[in-house]
């Protein structure tokens, strides 16, 4: 039988020039109209020091790095850096290291950080429980730190139709059950709920002062989000479908053409989904 991913498999995306693109135009459509970092959380103090956990291209932190004080540092860690910019191609107070986020942390860098940033992990976090992770992202935090995560909010999914698009077959669903399950194999990623229940495994690990902004995505958008989408599962479809059986990736990428195809009829909306937590003290 062809091997399956295994559930402790960390990545399932591509890390190809084309991923690189879709990480960078999703971050510039999920900060549209809100925010690079969240405006509860106070970024305009001397030698303020940042983290990001799970840079992908770096796009966050080098977008970041424009609007801070100059004696800011920002610190990206991830398990792969070869999405990123080259070290020397970074803005002078940007760096990125290795760094496994659940594994136990090295001592130089507890307690070190104003600000800790992790988005769209979703699919790091392992039977709805992403609390390991929380705990580690505390232990980098100053006292009176901000801890700031942004998810997709699925629980918010709805598809969109316009008036010529009221009467065609909903692919779309499809596309996001097949992408979800892993063509049948696991259960559906999507429907997890962790993400909505973030203020709660905040407040059970110590944080105060949470706060929570969920946005959906302008109509405008829509088109552009579903590229992303398309993208990624067209990722997925090669990296792990065309590892099973029953010929799911070619099955994916039909359904892919087909979604596309409608892309002017029939999009989707989600939440953007971002919640802080400060840790106790000053």
């Amino acid at each position: 039988m062809a091997s399956q991913i295994s559930q402790d498999e960390a990545y399932i995306l591509g890390r190809s020039f084309s991923a690189n693109a879709r990480l960078n135009l999703q971050y510039f459509l999920w900060k549209d109209g809100g925010f690079s970092l969240h405006p509860n959380i106070p970024a305009d103090g001397e030698d303020l020091r940042v983290a990001e956990i799970g840079v992908g291209t770096g796009i966050w932190m080098v977008d970041l790095a424009r609007y801070l004080p100059a004696s800011a540092r920002i610190d990206g860690f991830d398990i792969d850096l070869t999405q990123c910019p080259p070290k020397e191609w970074l803005p002078p107070n940007v760096s990125v290291h290795n760094l496994d986020c659940l594994a136990t942390l090295p001592d130089h860098l507890l307690g070190k950080y104003d600000i800790v940033h992790i988005q769209l992990f979703h699919l790091a976090v392992h039977n709805n429980d992403p609390a390991p992770i929380i705990q580690n992202l505390v232990k980098l935090l100053k006292p009176g730190g901000w801890i700031s995560w942004g998810e997709i909010d699925y629980s918010k999914w709805k598809t969109v139709r316009t008036e010529e698009g009221e009467d065609i077959e909903d692919n779309l669903t499809l596309l996001l059950e097949m992408i979800g399950t892993l063509g049948g194999t696991k259960p559906n990623w999507t429907t997890d709920d962790w993400p909505t229940r973030l203020p709660d495994f905040f407040k059970e690990n110590g944080l105060v002062n949470i706060a929570t902004d969920n946005r959906p995505f302008p109509l405008e958008l829509l088109p552009f989000q579903l590229d992303t989408a398309l993208m990624a599962s067209e990722e997925v479809s090669y990296k792990v479908l065309d590892r099973m059986e029953g010929d799911l990736g070619s099955r994916c990428r039909e359904l892919i053409s087909q979604v596309f195809r409608d892309r002017q009829k029939l999009a989707y909306n989600v939440g953007r989904l971002t919640v802080i937590g400060q840790r106790p003290g000053q």
